[in-house]
């Protein structure tokens, strides 16, 4: 499957860019419902699509090598998204790795942390952290493959305070990169 990396832009991509965190985020609103005293929409402190339109332009607004927000697209349809911000010095958080329903099982979410490590390497972070719910099965795997490991919680993760004694955070050292 031949993919596009776009960078998002939050004005001419919002109707898929909503969507698609809309439908993460309410995923995410069940999970943390069914296994924690508390409700996503409870600690966002407002219903998700208005989170999700709050929030949207921020999400998109690093640029190269501050970061990079991706909206992926197969045949010109959107399939999923993915970023990288950088959260502190030589450091990088990937956000929001997605593919939609629809494509799930063809390689998407790994071509998207394929090309955010090389985005990551590209703009000088020496590192990549992440943070993952304990339902993320599939995304453990994903992140275990590409050399993530576990680590505690670090400076600047979104993730509420009141769930990191249940959150998964990984961190990949990032060497230089081989040529080939």
């Amino acid at each position: 499957m031949t993919l596009e990396f776009r960078r998002a832009d939050p004005v001419q991509d919002r109707n898929p860019l909503l969507r698609f965190n809309v439908e993460y985020l309410e995923w995410l609103e069940a999970q943390i419902s069914a296994r924690f005293a508390t409700s996503l929409t409870a600690l966002l402190e407002r219903p998700i699509p208005d989170y999700v339109d709050a929030t949207l332009d921020k999400l998109c607004a690093s640029v190269p090598p501050e970061g990079v927000f991706y909206l992926v697209s197969h045949d010109e349809l959107p399939v999923g998204m993915g970023g990288l911000r950088r959260v502190g010095d030589g450091v990088g958080e990937v956000k929001r790795i997605y593919a939609s329903p629809a494509v799930r099982g063809r390689g998407i979410g790994s071509a998207i942390m394929s090309r955010l490590i090389k985005d990551a390497r590209a703009f000088g972070f020496d590192e990549i952290v992440l943070d993952t719910g304990p339902f993320m099965t599939s995304a453990h795997r994903l992140y275990e493959a590409a050399g993530f490991v576990d680590i505690p919680p670090y400076p600047n993760a979104e993730v509420p305070e009141t769930l990191h004694y249940d959150w998964r955070f990984m961190r990949l050292g990032l060497g230089p990169a081989i040529q080939a």
